[in-house]
């Protein structure tokens, strides 16, 4: 019996591997800094693990610029071993990082492409980086689920997205116009523009000026609901965005700033409270891995919780 042509199948070959000791960081800030002279960008997670990447849907079945010319470059895995996130390793090559770019893609084609990956085996910490959010976030994204009303992926427990839920308990429909005067009105008596902490209610039992005065002004979910996001009703207000794209440098300036009005190491809290431009513990955690890494780059102490020693507690007793 005769058989037709075998169609040769792609193997990942052995000399894919490269012994220990072939890379450290130096060299692979190097070989990130020569892949984007000769590309014209920065590399992808996923353009140096082909493999996976294709099983992603993420490239074609040619062969890929790491895989003819390996190896010279390190494999995704190598870079995650000397580094605590792809960002970090562009960070320490000099090179931008795509998270500006990815956050712009819609949450449900977030959650679609995160699922993809995962499903083709691609590790938690390569899907983050490769959307541009935190490892947390990418979690909740492989565990959304489709709201009862609409379709929409919901990120949490809740049976219905925001606007649907919105929708629901909210009787008043707010108008773009209504929101507009609400923006004006708020600022004129406060001096400045609402935040989104302005328009929903205050933490640690205490009650801000949206409270006293609800139904007043709108919800802060009312603004994404009708312009889309809480940008874009400050701009069509006239109003510049509170969130400007923070550098690394902006990050420092600003913490160190805020710990010289303050007299102390802001906290989290504090710096995603802050109405007057500075930039959010979310923010930093990205420009630095995490939020007390930018607080050390800043040149300040880490806040610590104080803890009793156990001399002091036998006393208490």
């Amino acid at each position: 019996m005769t058989q037709g042509p075998v169609t040769p199948r792609r193997s990942y070959r052995r000399w894919f591997f490269t012994p220990n000791g072939t890379w450290d960081t130096e060299r692979i800030v190097a070989a990130m800094r020569a892949w984007a002279s000769e590309t014209g960008s920065a590399p992808r997670s996923w353009e140096w693990c082909p493999g996976a990447a294709r099983s992603a849907g993420l490239m074609n079945e040619a062969e890929s610029k790491w895989e003819a010319e390996h190896p010279r470059w390190p494999g995704n895995t190598t870079v995650y071993r000397y580094f605590a996130s792809w960002t970090s390793a562009l960070d320490a090559a000099g090179l931008p990082p795509f998270a500006r770019r990815n956050c712009a893609m819609p949450l449900a084609e977030r959650v679609a492409r995160a699922k993809q990956m995962s499903a083709a085996g691609i590790p938690v910490r390569e899907i983050a980086d490769e959307l541009g959010v935190g490892t947390p976030t990418a979690y909740r994204y492989l565990k959304a689920h489709s709201c009862s009303d609409c379709g929409t992926p919901v990120i949490g427990e809740g049976a219905r997205c925001l606007r649907c839920t919105t929708r629901r308990s909210n009787p008043k429909r707010w108008s773009a116009q209504e929101l507009l005067d609400a923006t004006t009105a708020w600022a004129q008596l406060e001096g400045r523009p609402p935040t989104t902490v302005d328009w929903r209610p205050a933490t640690y039992g205490q009650r801000n000026r949206w409270q006293r005065e609800f139904p007043r002004w709108p919800p802060a979910s009312a603004a994404r609901i009708v312009f889309g996001s809480w940008t874009n009703m400050m701009l069509a207000a006239g109003y510049a965005p509170y969130n400007p794209p923070w550098d690394r440098q902006q990050v420092i300036e600003a913490l160190q700033r805020m710990a010289r009005e303050l007299g102390r190491t802001p906290t989290k809290e504090e710096c995603d409270t802050s109405p007057d431009g500075y930039p959010s513990a979310s923010t930093i955690k990205r420009r630095f891995g995490s939020f007390t890494a930018g607080v050390r780059a800043a040149g300040l102490a880490p806040n610590r919780r104080p803890h009793q020693s156990s001399a002091a507690r036998q006393d208490r007793r």
